[in-house]
């Protein structure tokens, strides 16, 4: 019986890679590290073994991923009897993934609903900076591809004409990108949304 394996994912939400997580904790497979935020490697485990959890060491006021938070998280999910999943992420480290056996009950991280909120807010905000990056690489990478075609046309230059497509292609690229990021924005502001009104309702 195989006793690892690689799966390729690409989630833009965590909430997202921690259903995928679970699931393939009840399967028996355990996470024991994230590869470039793309490719999960599993060990063999008992089915439901494991609980895991995933959450973001974005700070809400500074709007990135700051050391202090991720050492908090770090210490506050070891502390609970959590390890902690390797991952080098493509996105600058701003996760940490987390499994804890399932025999040590209920796991959670952000167990109150204004937690919940700023938790979501630190993520809504990471996607809105890397919105306003993929944003502005496109409208460069498509101004530039402009300037080339153009140039190409005057000139009759085969070698511009091939930067002209090589901009273009890499515009469409960071097209993608931009729509990848911006599509959580409105599901973050529908949870954060959610819970101001749970919470409205407890008050």
């Amino acid at each position: 019986m195989k006793n690892k394996k690689i799966e390729p994912k690409l989630y833009t939400m965590i909430d997202n890679e921690e259903i995928y997580l679970n699931q393939m904790c009840e399967k028996g497979w355990k996470p024991v590290e994230i590869f470039l935020g793309i490719f999960f490697c599993f060990e063999r485990c008992e089915p439901g073994e494991y609980i895991a959890r995933v959450t973001t060491t974005m700070d809400t006021e500074k709007g990135r991923s700051t050391k202090e938070k991720r050492r908090f998280l770090t210490e506050y999910l070891t502390d609970s009897g959590a390890e902690i999943v390797h991952e080098t992420n493509i996105d600058a480290g701003s996760r940490i993934y987390a499994i804890r056996p399932a025999s040590l009950g209920a796991f959670e991280i952000n167990t109150d609903t204004d937690s919940l909120i700023a938790d979501y807010q630190a993520r809504r905000k990471f996607h809105i900076i890397w919105t306003v990056i993929a944003g502005v690489l496109f409208l460069m990478g498509m101004t530039f591809g402009l300037l080339f075609m153009r140039e190409a046309m005057e000139l009759g230059d085969s070698d511009i004409m091939r930067s002209a497509y090589i901009e273009f292609a890499s515009a469409a690229l960071l097209l993608v990108c931009f729509i990848a990021v911006v599509i959580p924005i409105g599901k973050y502001n529908r949870k954060i949304r959610e819970l101001r009104e749970k919470r409205e309702f407890e008050e």
